[in-house]
């Protein structure tokens, strides 16, 4: 893609919000001037989502910034790295940068070669990697074109880490100075990022700083200074990326276990404490730490131990999402106790925090998957993400009510043709989407534009059902002002967080499986998935010999992974046997159907009400029997029950009754008291029919 078409196509995808952090009143704080982390945290940055960009009312006065800005702040790089480092988050690839007149944008200046940034750095004197070259003097390191090599600059400052005031900032962070020159930390008086080799800025923050190497190309300045401004106390060397620190700690062969930290001082913290242990240096790096493992698979067991606040906890999902992928063993365990990270535990408990390392070293030694480890480190987490499942709700007050929420897992929804078990998804699709849940909706079958045109049909049912308008009417061009009303309602409410994939009769499980990990991975959210439907669902290449029965059980097992894998509930809608339309829905229905009895953690069955009559008990009467179900197919509307054959998370035992407007795609709830529910007893109270809508758009 040429550079400019990446550039428009960066700012529309990539918000710019999520690389600041948030204050009050609905503002963020400036990642330019500070403003917003005073003591009162009242922000003064406005973002503008039209155009993707922020102004600054501060310090900056009044200045805007876009994505660009922002991100080469952030990770300090110049324009065309922020660039190339964007279009390699959204997946796509953008020509070479050539400045004008250049021959080569890999080429030096005259006489000096550009060095190309090695993966990570030796500990050791090496004379073959570390090239002898005229030391900088005091900080005032000399700019090259092209791709830097800071290998001798770090040689320098690693001598002067023994000077009283490096010593004595680091002893106040609970770092001796052997530990600290043992991993190439190192210190410069008079260090100034913003000019440092390969570096682009044209401010100035000279200040003595810490140098924590994270590769040949790239290192992180840290002032000790009191005086230096917040923006300015840590800073990335301008034109590089942030790499993995000690990364090496990874392929040691005496380590079994390793640390994951987030900063460079919390990894230190734990090496102080005898153990192992690297450093993301930004929680964005979660994913480079994730394709690092995929490239050069790790022995040792992975022990996560990022900061507790929520970028924290946001990259550590990241982490276990990875490494669940990868099936690289692992756990999470909070090292900081009370504390916000490894490091201030250190240096508030040094005897609770190295005990804490040796006791986590000697449970995950030998038996990394024990229980009482799972219950000390992990299981408060897992608590926590089944209680968030709570909050998610299909929007139809009863069956909420009897399930409880919608947790993590595999749900089915199967019924035979013509019961609106396409509809009755997409209708919760849209509640999903209302109440501020990211929705995929995988349509094999219908086209987005007939799946959009159903929603709007269905505000008008909703609204006035008098006055309502057909989906079919609407997709002629009919706009009255209620379907004028119908589109603003739904693109406010619904649209913005619902995805509908046109997925026809080409898709198959693989795209599906990719989609959803790329989508997670570019919004930093949890999407519920539905697809629609499962008979239609092609099979992975490597599957094609397989037969139906094995491509439906393959399938299913996969939706199960990818749910399991990244934590999300998955709607799958499924057929059910020809054999079975003349009587109640059950797990007989769903033989044909693979293995989803016993891989689904809940399948709900849709029903015509009138299966419960007498005469769908008696022997025979076929005949009677399809002009019973034909009546109740014409009906306006038709009564629909919902069964729950099967709950993984609670009761089982429980149906639903709904009426389907088909004209409109509108499910109405209504209490079970009017009809006799097939699966035992009526679980609910007797009452008059009421008549509950689902939840309005």
């Amino acid at each position: 893609m040429n550079r400019e078409d990446a550039r428009q196509e960066i700012r529309r995808r990539v918000r710019i919000t999520d690389y600041l952090e948030k204050s009050k009143g609905g503002l963020y704080c400036c990642p330019f001037c500070g403003s917003g982390h005073g003591t009162h945290k009242t922000g003064a940055v406005k973002y503008y989502p039209d155009t993707n960009t922020i102004c600054c009312f501060g310090a900056c006065e009044k200045k805007s910034y876009d994505i660009f800005d922002v991100y080469a702040n952030k990770y300090g790089a110049d324009y065309n790295t922020a660039l190339q480092m964007l279009a390699g988050e959204i997946g796509i690839e953008i020509d070479p940068y050539r400045p004008e007149g250049a021959a080569d944008q890999r080429g030096a200046m005259p006489g000096k070669p550009a060095q190309a940034p090695q993966s990570d750095f030796k500990q050791q004197d090496d004379k073959n990697t570390m090239r002898q070259q005229e030391a900088p003097e005091r900080g005032a390191q000399e700019r090259t074109e092209g791709k830097a090599d800071y290998t001798e600059y770090y040689k320098v400052c690693r001598e002067r880490i023994n000077s009283p005031e490096a010593a004595s900032y680091l002893s106040a962070r609970g770092i001796s100075v052997n530990t600290a020159a043992a991993y190439w930390i190192g210190f410069d008086p008079a260090a100034d990022l913003a000019n440092a080799p390969g570096g682009q800025g044209e401010n100035k923050f000279p200040c003595p700083r810490i140098i924590i190497p994270t590769t040949t190309g790239h290192y992180i300045g840290r002032s000790i200074s009191p005086d230096t401004e917040r923006p300015f106390q840590k800073m990335n060397v301008k034109g590089g990326s942030p790499g993995i620190f000690n990364r090496r700690a990874l392929y040691a062969q005496d380590v079994r276990e390793v640390f994951i930290t987030e900063g460079a001082f919390d990894a230190l913290s734990v090496i102080e404490a005898g153990a192992a242990a690297v450093a993301l240096n930004s929680t964005s790096n979660a994913d480079t730490l994730i394709k690092q493992i995929q490239q050069k698979k790790t022995a040792a067991i992975l022990i996560i131990s990022l900061d507790n606040d929520e970028s924290g906890s946001s990259a550590t999902q990241t982490l276990i999402d990875g490494f669940k992928l990868l099936n690289q063993p692992h756990i999470v365990a909070n090292i900081s106790g009370k504390y916000k990270d490894p490091n201030e535990a250190l240096t508030k408990d040094r005897e609770g925090f190295i005990e804490t390392i040796r006791k986590l070293q000697s449970q995950t030694a030998a038996r990394p998957d024990n229980v009482s480890a799972y219950i000390d480190n992990i299981m408060q987490r897992d608590i926590d993400r089944m209680r968030g499942a709570e909050e998610r709700k299909t929007g139809f007050e009863r069956l909420d009510e009897m399930s409880g929420g919608l947790y993590p897992g595999l749900y089915v929804i199967a019924a035979t043709s013509s019961l609106g078990k396409t509809t009755f998804s997409h209708q919760i699709a849209d509640n999903l989407a209302i109440a501020g849940n990211e929705v995929l909706f995988f349509s094999m079958e219908q086209s987005r534009l007939e799946l959009v045109t159903k929603s709007i049909a269905r505000i008008t049912a909703q609204e006035d059902i008098s006055k309502a308008v057909t989906s079919l009417s609407v997709r002629k061009g009919y706009f009255p002002d209620n379907v004028r009303a119908a589109i603003s309602k739904y693109k406010s409410g619904v649209a913005d967080r619902l995805s509908i994939i046109e997925g026809n009769f080409n898709c198959n499980i693989s795209f599906i499986g990719e989609y959803v990990r790329k989508y997670i991975k570019k919004n930093q959210c949890k999407p519920i998935i539905v697809i629609d439907y499962l008979q239609i669902l092609q099979p992975a290449e490597d599957n094609k010999h397989m037969t139906t029965k094995e491509t439906v059980d393959s399938t299913v097992t996969e939706l199960k992974r990818i749910s399991r894998e990244h934590d999300i509930t998955v709607f799958i809608i499924s057929s059910v046997n020809r054999a079975n339309y003349l009587t109640p829905i059950d797990f007989e229905s769903l033989k044909e159907s693979g293995g989803i009895e016993y891989t689904a953690d809940v399948i709900w069955g849709l029903q015509l009400q009138c299966l419960n009559e007498p005469l769908f008990s008696e022997a025979n009467k076929i005949k009677e029997k399809r002009l019973r179900i034909r009546q109740e197919k014409a009906a306006e509307p038709r009564k629909i029950e919902l069964l729950c054959l099967k709950n993984r998370y609670g009761v089982a035992n429980y149906s639903c009754g709904f009426d389907y407007y088909p004209k409109y795609d509108l499910f109405v709830q209504t209490t079970p008291g009017e009809f006799n529910p097939y699966y035992g007893e009526n679980p609910f109270e007797e009452t008059e029919p009421v008549k509950k809508a689902g939840r309005k758009l």
